[in-house]
């Protein structure tokens, strides 16, 4: 597969710089939650299991299992994916825009995705790679070559990916349906499209043939479905992670629609305040806890209304060309297509949101290749924003790592000294990553003590971080 033409230094220099900041965030990251397990011998158990009535994640659980245990591998997975992901964006908007302009956003990514995927070991072994390959999946259908080499690339693509998560798993059939549908009715790349459904609907019979999801006593069983809960999801877990929380995005979606429509009229500024509301919402750290059911059902309209405005304006955009207004209508569909299973299924997190996120990315891009007026920020500016960012994250990090090293070195000292009960603080950036310090009793801290080599009759009293 050859790429269009040669990528110019600036452009292929920047990629390297990102390369190297999260080839640093991997070193520096911690393990937490379900790594402790799968580095150790809960993960070789479930592996001689062939992973049966635990998930049909084979693939997410294989490269979980080696990134906790190969630091080596765990650098060169983790800055490749994510580089990877940044690169993806950057080639299916047709380089318009610099690598620095896709960290950027992926940097401001809200903080509540950060750490369940960027921050998470296994958060990243299934959420990041299962979006790197969704974007290597778009990339190859339509930029490949309508030839022999991309069909086989598509079909192994393709396969691969459905081993990840099942909600992507699922969404991956509908998607490569509608674009069979679209190159059908254009006459273009139908075997592409041929491929990558064959392929993904054989992936996901595989996947989930996995005993895990015919047990009623298992988390990711089908018994969890239910359909009453449509409602409440809908107003409540569903919207706030989606949509909510992701106020940036839609400010920055308002403003597009406020240039598409020359600043003008009803179209241009109802959007503007939906945003700047739910940017409020989002500063003032007000979920859907705090509020009664008919505030919701009021957020859920002004949503809607949002959403048709978005549409109407692309769709009536006379300066934005009919096949990006399908490119547009297309991401746009896949990014609410994948969290659909979770409005009648548990469990649903901020981590389930980072492919939608990185789809509405790709939406916001695909809009602001049309718009004439100058609204992109300086390259100094953008570049200044991103090695600040960069630096902020690196640092926080760097500091949890180090506190990390001495409270195990403590623990350890304690435990050799015969102590039944230690004293265990929390590290100072608990944001940063996911159950970074579980409470004592729980799964997840038997998991931590079992990983260390501690007792489980030993007992953590855990403690708020004091600065030295």
């Amino acid at each position: 597969m050859k790429l269009e033409k040669n990528i110019n230094k600036k452009d292929f220099y920047e990629i390297i710089v990102i390369f190297i900041v999260y080839l640093v965030i991997g070193r520096l990251l911690i393990h937490s939650g379900d790594d402790w397990a799968w580095g150790g011998e809960i993960g070789m158990e479930r592996l001689r299991n062939g992973f049966d009535n635990y998930n049909g994640r084979y693939i997410g659980n294989l490269v979980e299992m080696l990134i906790t245990r190969n630091m080596i591998m765990r650098l060169i997975i983790y800055s490749l994916v994510n580089t990877g992901i940044i690169f993806l964006l950057y080639e299916l908007l047709n380089r318009k825009f610099e690598p620095r302009y896709f960290f950027l956003i992926m940097l401001l990514i809200p903080i509540d995705i950060y750490k369940q995927t960027y921050g998470w070991l296994a958060g990243f072994a299934n959420y990041n790679i299962s979006t790197f390959f969704i974007l290597l999946i778009f990339y190859l259908v339509q930029k490949g070559k309508d030839n022999y080499l991309s069909f086989i690339l598509i079909l192994i693509t393709s396969f691969i990916s459905q081993f990840f998560v099942e909600n992507f798993s699922i969404a991956n059939v509908f998607l490569a349906i509608v674009g069979l549908t679209i190159a059908l009715v254009c006459k273009k790349r139908i075997k592409l499209y041929l491929a990558w459904l064959f392929s993904s609907v054989a992936g996901l019979l595989i996947m989930f043939s996995n005993t895990a999801y015919h047990a009623q006593d298992n988390m990711r069983g089908l018994s969890n479905i239910n359909l009453s809960n449509f409602i409440k999801f809908l107003l409540t877990s569903w919207t706030e992670l989606f949509v909510k929380n992701n106020a940036l995005l839609l400010l920055f979606f308002a403003i597009c629609i406020y240039l598409i429509n020359n600043k003008k009229g009803f179209l241009s500024t109802v959007p503007l305040m939906i945003a700047t509301y739910f940017l409020i919402r989002k500063t003032l750290d007000i979920s859907y806890n705090l509020h009664p059911t008919l505030i919701l059902w009021i957020e859920f309209i002004m949503i809607i209304i949002f959403l048709i405005i978005l549409i109407i304006t692309v769709g009536n955009a006379a300066q934005i060309k009919i096949e990006s207004k399908i490119v547009f209508y297309f991401y746009l569909f896949a990014s609410v297509i994948l969290l659909a299973p979770f409005l009648i299924l548990t469990p649903f997190g901020p981590r389930n949101i980072l492919t939608s996120y990185v789809l509405l990315v790709l939406c916001l891009f695909e809009l602001l290749k049309y718009l004439e007026i100058d609204i992109i920020p300086s390259k100094k500016i953008i570049g200044s924003l991103v090695l600040i960012l960069s630096f902020f994250f690196i640092s926080l990090h760097a500091i949890n790592k180090i506190e990390e090293n001495k409270r195990i070195h403590q623990m350890k000292t304690d435990v050799e000294s015969g102590l039944k009960e230690i004293e265990f603080p929390k590290l100072p950036y608990e944001f940063l990553g996911h159950d970074l310090t579980p409470l004592d009793g729980s799964v997840q801290s038997n998991r931590q003590k079992t990983y260390h080599g501690v007792s489980q009759d030993i007992k953590f009293n855990i403690v708020g971080y004091k600065p030295r």
